[in-house]
Protein backbone atom coordinates (compact mmCIF):
# COMPACT_ATOMS: atom_id res chain seq x y z
CA UNK A 1 0.00 0.00 0.00
CA UNK A 2 1.54 3.27 -1.16
CA UNK A 3 0.58 6.62 0.25
CA UNK A 4 -1.07 8.75 -2.39
CA UNK A 5 1.04 11.80 -1.57
CA UNK A 6 4.37 12.36 0.19
CA UNK A 7 3.92 12.44 3.96
CA UNK A 8 4.79 15.53 5.99
CA UNK A 9 7.30 15.21 8.83
CA UNK A 10 6.69 16.73 12.22
CA UNK A 11 6.80 16.30 15.98
CA UNK A 12 3.95 15.11 18.21
CA UNK A 13 2.86 17.80 20.65
CA UNK A 14 0.06 15.82 22.28
CA UNK A 15 -2.70 13.32 21.58
CA UNK A 16 -6.12 13.93 23.11
CA UNK A 17 -9.84 13.06 22.87
CA UNK A 18 -8.78 9.69 21.37
CA UNK A 19 -9.07 10.86 17.78
CA UNK A 20 -7.15 14.15 17.77
CA UNK A 21 -3.51 15.17 18.06
CA UNK A 22 -1.52 18.36 17.77
CA UNK A 23 1.56 18.17 15.58
CA UNK A 24 4.27 20.72 14.89
CA UNK A 25 5.31 20.27 11.28
CA UNK A 26 8.94 20.66 10.30
CA UNK A 27 8.06 23.94 8.55
CA UNK A 28 7.12 25.36 11.96
CA UNK A 29 3.34 25.21 11.52
CA UNK A 30 1.32 23.60 14.31
CA UNK A 31 -1.76 21.71 13.11
CA UNK A 32 -4.52 19.61 14.64
CA UNK A 33 -4.62 16.21 12.95
CA UNK A 34 -7.09 13.36 12.92
CA UNK A 35 -5.85 10.21 14.69
CA UNK A 36 -7.65 7.13 13.35
CA UNK A 37 -6.89 4.91 16.32
CA UNK A 38 -9.31 4.27 19.22
CA UNK A 39 -6.70 2.44 21.31
CA UNK A 40 -4.28 3.78 23.87
CA UNK A 41 -1.32 3.71 21.44
CA UNK A 42 0.73 2.64 24.44
CA UNK A 43 4.45 3.07 23.87
CA UNK A 44 4.10 5.10 20.68
CA UNK A 45 2.36 8.33 21.61
CA UNK A 46 4.99 10.17 23.61
CA UNK A 47 5.08 13.95 23.13
CA UNK A 48 8.19 14.89 21.19
CA UNK A 49 8.09 11.76 19.00
CA UNK A 50 8.74 12.13 15.30
CA UNK A 51 5.58 11.65 13.24
CA UNK A 52 4.52 11.40 9.60
CA UNK A 53 1.25 12.98 8.51
CA UNK A 54 -0.77 12.61 5.32
CA UNK A 55 -2.82 15.39 3.72
CA UNK A 56 -6.35 14.57 2.55
CA UNK A 57 -7.52 15.70 -0.86
CA UNK A 58 -11.20 15.90 0.19
CA UNK A 59 -11.99 19.57 0.96
CA UNK A 60 -15.04 18.54 3.02
CA UNK A 61 -12.93 17.00 5.76
CA UNK A 62 -12.87 18.94 9.02
CA UNK A 63 -9.22 18.03 9.60
CA UNK A 64 -7.22 17.78 6.41
CA UNK A 65 -4.19 16.24 8.12
CA UNK A 66 -4.12 12.56 9.12
CA UNK A 67 -1.66 10.97 11.57
CA UNK A 68 -0.14 7.93 9.85
CA UNK A 69 3.12 6.97 11.54
CA UNK A 70 4.72 7.64 14.92
CA UNK A 71 8.33 6.78 15.64
CA UNK A 72 9.08 4.72 18.74
CA UNK A 73 12.69 5.78 19.00
CA UNK A 74 14.01 5.07 15.51
CA UNK A 75 11.26 2.56 14.61
CA UNK A 76 8.37 3.82 12.43
CA UNK A 77 5.06 2.47 13.74
CA UNK A 78 1.88 2.52 11.68
CA UNK A 79 -0.97 3.69 13.91
CA UNK A 80 -3.80 4.34 11.39
CA UNK A 81 -6.23 1.48 12.05
CA UNK A 82 -7.79 1.86 8.61
CA UNK A 83 -4.59 0.93 6.77
CA UNK A 84 -4.15 -2.76 7.78
CA UNK A 85 -7.18 -3.88 5.75
CA UNK A 86 -5.64 -2.46 2.57
CA UNK A 87 -2.19 -3.84 3.38
CA UNK A 88 -3.51 -7.35 4.03
CA UNK A 89 -5.82 -7.31 1.00
CA UNK A 90 -2.91 -6.25 -1.19
CA UNK A 91 -0.70 -8.99 0.24
CA UNK A 92 -3.36 -11.63 -0.38
CA UNK A 93 -3.79 -10.37 -3.93
CA UNK A 94 -0.05 -10.68 -4.53
CA UNK A 95 -0.07 -14.25 -3.22
CA UNK A 96 2.25 -13.64 -0.26
CA UNK A 97 -0.17 -15.09 2.32
CA UNK A 98 -0.11 -18.86 1.68
CA UNK A 99 -2.84 -19.47 4.28
CA UNK A 100 -5.24 -17.51 2.07
CA UNK A 101 -4.07 -18.51 -1.40
CA UNK A 102 -6.23 -19.92 -4.19
CA UNK A 103 -9.47 -17.99 -3.80
CA UNK A 104 -11.16 -16.57 -6.88
CA UNK A 105 -12.62 -13.41 -5.30
CA UNK A 106 -12.05 -11.10 -2.38
CA UNK A 107 -14.61 -8.61 -1.06
CA UNK A 108 -14.26 -6.02 1.68
CA UNK A 109 -16.67 -4.87 4.39
CA UNK A 110 -19.25 -7.64 3.87
CA UNK A 111 -22.24 -7.93 6.21
CA UNK A 112 -22.51 -11.15 8.24
CA UNK A 113 -23.90 -12.45 11.53
CA UNK A 114 -25.84 -9.99 13.67
CA UNK A 115 -25.30 -6.88 11.59
CA UNK A 116 -21.51 -7.08 11.63
CA UNK A 117 -19.15 -6.39 8.76
CA UNK A 118 -16.22 -8.70 8.10
CA UNK A 119 -13.09 -6.97 6.84
CA UNK A 120 -12.38 -9.45 4.05
CA UNK A 121 -14.40 -12.30 2.55
CA UNK A 122 -12.58 -14.75 0.27
CA UNK A 123 -14.64 -17.09 -1.93
CA UNK A 124 -14.54 -19.38 -4.93
CA UNK A 125 -12.46 -22.06 -6.67
CA UNK A 126 -14.20 -24.77 -4.65
CA UNK A 127 -12.65 -23.62 -1.38
CA UNK A 128 -14.51 -22.99 1.84
CA UNK A 129 -15.34 -19.31 2.13
CA UNK A 130 -13.02 -17.54 4.53
CA UNK A 131 -14.12 -14.62 6.72
CA UNK A 132 -11.09 -12.57 7.77
CA UNK A 133 -11.03 -10.00 10.56
CA UNK A 134 -7.93 -7.78 10.39
CA UNK A 135 -6.47 -6.12 13.48
CA UNK A 136 -3.61 -3.64 13.41
CA UNK A 137 -1.01 -3.98 16.14
CA UNK A 138 1.13 -1.03 17.23
CA UNK A 139 2.11 -2.01 20.80
CA UNK A 140 5.26 -3.96 21.63
CA UNK A 141 7.01 -5.24 24.74
CA UNK A 142 10.63 -5.79 23.81
CA UNK A 143 10.53 -7.77 20.57
CA UNK A 144 6.98 -9.04 21.17
CA UNK A 145 4.03 -7.50 19.32
CA UNK A 146 1.00 -7.34 21.61
CA UNK A 147 -2.75 -6.81 21.17
CA UNK A 148 -4.90 -5.16 22.37
CA UNK A 149 -3.47 -1.93 23.80
CA UNK A 150 -6.85 -1.06 25.37
CA UNK A 151 -10.09 -2.82 26.32
CA UNK A 152 -11.87 -4.00 23.17
CA UNK A 153 -15.44 -2.77 22.68
CA UNK A 154 -16.86 -5.82 20.92
CA UNK A 155 -14.03 -8.34 20.76
CA UNK A 156 -15.79 -11.08 22.74
CA UNK A 157 -18.95 -10.90 20.64
CA UNK A 158 -16.91 -10.86 17.46
CA UNK A 159 -15.10 -14.06 18.46
CA UNK A 160 -18.44 -15.76 19.16
CA UNK A 161 -19.72 -14.87 15.70
CA UNK A 162 -16.53 -16.17 14.07
CA UNK A 163 -17.12 -19.46 15.87
CA UNK A 164 -20.63 -19.53 14.39
CA UNK A 165 -19.13 -19.07 10.93
CA UNK A 166 -16.92 -22.12 11.44
CA UNK A 167 -19.90 -24.14 12.68
CA UNK A 168 -21.66 -23.30 9.42
CA UNK A 169 -18.83 -24.98 7.48
CA UNK A 170 -16.79 -21.91 6.54
CA UNK A 171 -13.35 -20.72 7.57
CA UNK A 172 -12.84 -17.78 9.93
CA UNK A 173 -9.54 -16.05 10.65
CA UNK A 174 -8.22 -13.26 12.84
CA UNK A 175 -5.30 -11.65 11.01
CA UNK A 176 -3.06 -9.53 13.25
CA UNK A 177 -0.81 -7.08 11.43
CA UNK A 178 2.13 -5.79 13.48
CA UNK A 179 2.94 -2.41 11.97
CA UNK A 180 6.51 -2.14 13.20
CA UNK A 181 9.80 -3.80 12.24
CA UNK A 182 11.26 -4.44 15.70
CA UNK A 183 9.04 -7.40 16.68
CA UNK A 184 9.76 -11.10 16.27
CA UNK A 185 6.65 -12.81 17.71
CA UNK A 186 3.10 -12.08 18.82
CA UNK A 187 1.20 -12.44 22.10
CA UNK A 188 -2.19 -11.44 23.48
CA UNK A 189 -2.03 -8.66 26.08
CA UNK A 190 -4.10 -10.50 28.67
CA UNK A 191 -3.25 -7.97 31.37
CA UNK A 192 -5.11 -5.32 29.37
CA UNK A 193 -8.16 -7.33 28.28
CA UNK A 194 -8.45 -10.74 29.94
CA UNK A 195 -11.90 -11.47 28.50
CA UNK A 196 -10.73 -10.92 24.93
CA UNK A 197 -7.78 -13.25 25.45
CA UNK A 198 -10.05 -15.96 26.81
CA UNK A 199 -12.55 -15.47 23.98
CA UNK A 200 -9.83 -15.67 21.34
CA UNK A 201 -8.37 -18.88 22.75
CA UNK A 202 -11.85 -20.38 23.01
CA UNK A 203 -12.50 -19.45 19.38
CA UNK A 204 -9.22 -21.05 18.29
CA UNK A 205 -10.18 -24.25 20.12
CA UNK A 206 -13.38 -24.26 18.06
CA UNK A 207 -11.68 -23.84 14.70
CA UNK A 208 -11.07 -20.12 14.22
CA UNK A 209 -7.63 -19.54 12.71
CA UNK A 210 -5.13 -16.92 13.86
CA UNK A 211 -2.07 -15.57 12.07
CA UNK A 212 0.21 -12.59 12.64
CA UNK A 213 2.32 -10.91 9.99
CA UNK A 214 4.79 -8.11 10.39
CA UNK A 215 4.59 -5.10 8.11
CA UNK A 216 7.37 -3.03 6.62
CA UNK A 217 6.50 0.59 7.43
CA UNK A 218 8.17 3.45 5.55
CA UNK A 219 7.31 7.01 4.59
CA UNK A 220 6.40 5.71 1.13
CA UNK A 221 3.96 3.02 2.23
CA UNK A 222 3.19 -0.13 4.21
CA UNK A 223 3.49 -3.70 2.96
CA UNK A 224 3.56 -7.22 4.35
CA UNK A 225 6.99 -8.37 5.44
CA UNK A 226 6.88 -11.84 7.02
CA UNK A 227 4.82 -14.07 9.27
CA UNK A 228 5.48 -14.06 13.02
CA UNK A 229 5.00 -16.98 15.43
CA UNK A 230 1.93 -16.65 17.64
CA UNK A 231 2.38 -17.42 21.34
CA UNK A 232 -1.01 -18.17 22.92
CA UNK A 233 0.26 -18.79 26.43
CA UNK A 234 -1.30 -16.37 28.96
Amino acid sequence: MRFERPLLEGTLVRRYKRFLADVKLDNGTEVTVHCANPGSMMGCSEPGSKVLVSVASDPRRKFKHQLEIIYAGRIPVGIHTGRPNSVVAEGIGKGVVPELAGYATMRREVLYGRDRRVDLLLEGNGLRSCFVEVRGVSMASGDVAMFPDAMTDNGVGEMAELVDIVREGNRAMVFFLAQRADVQRFKIADAIDTEFGQALRDAIARGVEVVCYRAKVTKRGIELDRQLPVDLNP
